[in-house]
C-alpha cells in the first residue's frame, strides 16, 4: 500500500495518527487506506521503498 502525503483541512476537528495529534494545516504522511478525504487534502503520492527480488539458487545438472 502507498503512503500519501496529506494536509488537514481548516475547520476540521485534530486528526489522530498513530498517536499524534495534528491541527488544521498540519501535513502529514499517513497510509493511504486511512486517507478521509472529508477533513483530509491529498497533497502527494509516495511510493513504497520496492521489495529487492528474492534470490534464488541456480543448480547445474550434472551430465
Amino acid at each position: 500500500m502507498a503512503n500519501i502525503k496529506v494536509k488537514v483541512k481548516s475547520g476540521a476537528f485534530p486528526v489522530r495518527y498513530k498517536g499524534e495529534r495534528f491541527l488544521a494545516g498540519q501535513e502529514i504522511t499517513i497510509d493511504e487506506k486511512h486517507f478521509n478525504g472529508v477533513i483530509m487534502e491529498r497533497l502527494a503520492v509516495t511510493e513504497e521503498p520496492k521489495k529487492p527480488a528474492a534470490r534464488t539458487k541456480k543448480t547445474t545438472e550434472s551430465e
